[in-house]
């Protein structure tokens, strides 16, 4: 078989185990609109940066990562806006730049709507190391804060006033959430990525209790997701972040299904 097919398949394989890594906290803290929010930044920075002829990772990574650190300053009960309410007048704001940057552009706009989707055309050998690079970081960063992540999973004003430095660990995740969802912006596509962070996480809350199950198999089903979805989109010629995205809601699907058939209420 041809390498570059294996080279997709291990760019799933990272893609997926990072971003249900992912998802786990970005579903468990319950704000879904931060994937989205951050999945566009990323977009619009790549747009901006071909504008101004920078290099397109580089300023989507940076921008990305400076934009989900802001994030941290929004602060449940100290503000009359509700966070998921910001943070939908945020990707507002975000989803017209982006479209605007992309209306500016005179060239490489086909490559520039491609991001939309996302394609395995996409996949090169630096995007891999880039993947991986970024995959790693997040694993070393959740094992070395594994309890103030759990702390603010349960409450970030708990969390603090138990001297958490709740507002260092949060903008720290952030950062790298901004980080993970640039880096892999061309392969899943900005406006399906965050289907893949919500999905495997959302079907692992369906079927684990304990932190660590809901870890292992959020990811599990991160990998599922993005090989099964590759395969799909190679062998039938399909868009590759369509095919991600209904593989994940489909493994939802049968999760939420096994959790009604069993019983289960906890």
């Amino acid at each position: 078989m041809d390498p570059f097919f294996y080279s997709i398949l291990l760019a799933g394989v990272i893609a997926g185990a990072s971003c249900g890594l992912l998802g786990v906290y970005i579903v468990g803290l319950r704000l879904p609109f931060v994937g989205i929010f951050i999945s566009h930044t990323a977009m619009a920075g790549t747009v901006y940066s071909y504008l101004l002829g920078l290099n397109p990772v580089l300023g989507a990574t940076s921008i990305s990562a400076l934009a989900a650190m802001s994030l941290a300053a929004i602060r449940p009960g100290r503000t009359r806006i509700d966070s998921n309410v910001a943070l939908a007048i945020l990707f507002s704001l975000v989803l017209g730049v982006t479209f605007l940057g992309i209306g500016l552009m005179q060239d490489s706009r086909t490559e520039i709507l491609g991001l939309l989707w996302g394609s395995i055309l996409f996949v090169r050998k630096e995007n891999i190391v880039v993947i991986a690079a970024a995959a790693a970081a997040f694993v070393v960063f959740a094992v070395l804060f594994n309890k103030e992540l759990k702390a603010l999973l349960f409450s970030r004003g708990i969390a603090s006033a138990t001297g958490v430095h709740e507002t260092f660990v949060y903008s720290l995740f952030l950062a790298l959430c901004g980080i993970i969802l640039a880096v892999n912006l061309p392969l899943v596509g900005g406006l399906l990525i965050f289907s893949l962070i919500s999905n495997p996480a959302a079907a692992a809350y369906q079927l684990c209790r304990g932190h660590r199950a809901i870890v292992v198999v959020s990811t599990g089903f991160g990998v599922l997701s993005t090989v099964g979805g590759f395969l799909v989109s190679y062998f039938f010629d399909l868009p590759t972040g369509a095919c991600i995205v209904l593989v994940s809601t489909l493994l939802f699907a049968l999760s939420a299904g096994y959790r009604a058939l069993s019983g289960r209420n906890d």
